[in-house]
């Protein structure tokens, strides 16, 4: 076999090779999954693996087609090296008796195969992996994710890159230009209505239609090529904490609490925060707008409360601490939607042609004159009853 053709039956043959483009995306899955520092564990390195592996599937997709209507579908080549059967029956009498069950042969008559379905399986099985890699990696180079944090007031441009807090894009995402303008009408905070919170919104276009949402944590609402969902209500109060005989300030800035898993006492928000010579977490409680302030300092701990829009100042020990600002957020988020649904056909198309690959094996014969009849090598065990 000449070094081109190994080449060729490496690329569009063997099963062994697909299993290099599963290197990188085993890389990221267990530095993800156990926080190892391993090496091709690249977001853009995945991508790149992806588009490789659906233009090998592409092209073995095509093989596999241009070889549907073929009479000899998998080739003479490469017979095997081990199997051989020796028989003193004569090449002509075996391969009569191998046409006469269903085997075709080329025309020196040396190699025949039987047609099977196994090699429909195939077939469908690249297709399936062809739609699964390249609407993947399609939807990842054109992704947009965006967050933001947003409250009662006037409408957000959500097409204005400058509304989110962060956002990611894939090199062919570009900057939206269908979003429409987002207004948000009320905030529910968490009760038995709405365990995790709510929020209702007003969706403008711009031509004067608007739609309205009640924004549900993890239950996106769609909008156009976007989706829209709520991940959790948050609070943004302003802490200042002062030496109480010096009034230097350890800490003055914003600090984002988050939603507890479980409730601390009556508390349900909490947030870290790290200052001049001290460090802490603040607590919070909507329903009567009641913080509770912990500081440590000098390996000694204060712990306080303070009622927003109430005290507008608390004096604990050797600290003067206020809080005369909070923001109350909805975070949201806006994504490109994915297409999930030709992702889970091409999935389980797969799956479904894999099955069947591995079920029904291909039936295939060498034929060879010996010097008291022939011999003859075997793929599968169709053929294994003629030399008995």
């Amino acid at each position: 076999m000449t070094t081109a053709s190994k080449l060729s039956r490496i690329l569009l043959v063997s099963p062994w090779f697909l299993l290099a483009f599963l290197i990188v995306p085993a890389a990221v899955i267990l530095t993800i999954t156990f926080h190892l520092n391993l090496p091709f564990a690249n977001p853009a390195l995945l991508l790149v693996n992806n588009i490789c592996f659906a233009c090998l599937a592409a092209c073995r997709l095509l093989r596999y087609l241009s070889g549907l209507l073929r009479p000899i579908r998998y080739g003479a080549a490469p017979r095997p090296r081990l199997g051989v059967v020796e028989s003193d029956r004569s090449l002509a009498a075996v391969r009569g008796e191998l046409t006469a069950s269903g085997y075709l042969f080329t025309a020196d008559g040396s190699y025949g195969e039987k047609r099977d379905s196994g090699y429909l399986g195939a077939t469908l099985f690249y297709a399936g992996l062809f739609i699964l890699l390249a609407v993947g990696s399609w939807d990842n180079l054109s992704k947009f994710s965006g967050l933001l944090l947003d409250g009662m007031g006037p409408a957000t441009d959500l097409n204005s890159l400058k509304s989110y807090r962060s956002f990611t894009k894939g090199p062919l995402a570009g900057t939206p230009d269908s979003l429409p303008r987002m207004r948000i009408i009320r905030q529910y905070l968490p009760d038995s209505s709405y365990p995790r919170g709510a929020t209702e919104i007003s969706l403008n276009s711009g031509d004067g239609k608007e739609q309205r949402h009640l924004l549900l944590p993890r239950e996106p609402v769609r909008y156009g090529d976007y989706e829209l969902y709520m991940a959790k209500l948050v609070f943004e109060p302003e802490l200042v904490i002062k030496e109480r005989e010096s009034s230097r300030v350890l800490y003055d800035n914003f600090i984002l609490l988050d939603p507890l898993v479980q409730k601390r006492g009556l508390f349900s928000f909490y947030g870290p925060y790290v200052g001049n010579d001290l460090v802490g977490g603040l607590y919070y409680q909507p329903e009567q707008s009641l913080l509770m302030v912990v500081i440590t300092r000098n390996g000694k701990r204060v712990v306080t409360d303070l009622q927003f829009q109430v005290d507008q100042q608390v004096v604990q020990g050797e600290y003067l601490i206020t809080c005369a600002k909070m923001g109350q957020w909805s975070e949201i988020h806006v994504v490109r939607k994915r297409h999930k649904g030709l992702l889970w056909f091409g999935g389980l198309l797969a799956i479904a042609g894999l099955a069947m690959r591995l079920a029904l094996r291909s039936k295939r014969v060498w034929l060879e004159e010996a010097p008291r009849g022939c011999r003859l090598w075997m793929a599968g065990s169709g053929a294994a009853r003629f030399m008995k």
